[in-house]
């Protein structure tokens, strides 16, 4: 809802909408609605089974346990973004002309998956997994790059260290974090939230890269269809250099056995 829309269905003015955002301690209305729609994320929003897993517990069980975390993590996570910081990231990339992707651990499975989606579409990125290439690249940037951090704990020094070195070449920087105040999230100039549930056995890592994995597919489909004609022109091309490759595979292999019988 807009102020004025919520004062008409509070029965109330929209200074009295805004004067009680402010007595709540927020900036202002969009604030507030962010940090509200963040709590009901966080509180379960969508009302899935919400189970946890015990010694003993079915296969069945465990299945289904495991299935609606990550149903729920995807949709908090819809909740969190910002559609604003949602445009202001893809257009970052749809102009950049080199991507960095950073992460560390399970958040550098995230950042291989982005390159080899976004090289599809003839995008250069690179994602290294040695922390010290990532510094190396990250200085290499300059103003027309843009750099990826993941980190779902927001607070990772590896990536939050390149983060700095590329936007001090003037580089953007685009986050995608945990819903929470981080020095990631407040350095970044677009910032994607994503939500996750912890158990004993199911670290955050589980779930969050789940709904980093979704973010970075938006982003992706965003970037493509922005020019589809060129980006389906390059997907034909490397689906098809692909699939050249494979098929002259099994004469190479046929080649060399003939060889090793001879031998």
């Amino acid at each position: 809802m807009t102020v004025k829309q919520l004062a008409e269905a509070s029965y109330a003015s929209p200074s009295a909408v805004m004067r009680f955002c402010h007595t709540l301690g927020y900036n202002g209305f969009k604030d507030f609605k962010l940090k509200l729609s963040g709590d009901l994320a966080v509180n379960n929003l969508h009302d899935l089974e919400q189970e946890t897993l015990a010694p003993g517990d079915s296969i069945d069980k465990m299945m289904s346990v495991i299935t609606n975390t990550n149903m729920q993590s995807l949709y908090s996570s819809l909740q969190l973004i910002q559609k604003d910081q949602f445009e202001t990231a893809y257009n970052h990339l749809i102009q950049a002309k080199k991507i960095d992707f950073y992460g560390v651990g399970s958040s550098f499975l995230i950042a291989y998956d982005a390159i080899q989606k976004f090289m599809r579409i003839n995008k250069t990125c690179t994602a290294y997994n040695d922390f010290h290439m990532q510094k190396v690249s990250a200085v290499n940037l300059n103003q027309e790059d843009v750099a990826v951090a993941i980190s779902y704990s927001g607070e990772t020094k590896q990536v939050n260290n390149c983060v700095k070195i590329a936007q001090s070449k003037g580089a953007k920087v685009i986050a995608i974090t945990k819903y929470a105040d981080s020095e990631l999230s407040e350095i970044a100039d677009a910032v994607l939230f994503v939500a996750a549930q912890e158990d004993e056995f199911r670290s955050a890592a589980m779930s969050s890269r789940i709904a980093s994995l979704n973010v970075i597919d938006m982003l992706y489909t965003a970037c493509a269809y922005e020019d589809y004609d060129r980006s389906l022109a390059h997907l034909n091309q490397t689906y098809d250099i692909i699939h050249q490759s494979q098929r002259e595979e099994p004469r190479n292999v046929q080649s060399s056995n003939k060889y090793n019988r001879r031998t």
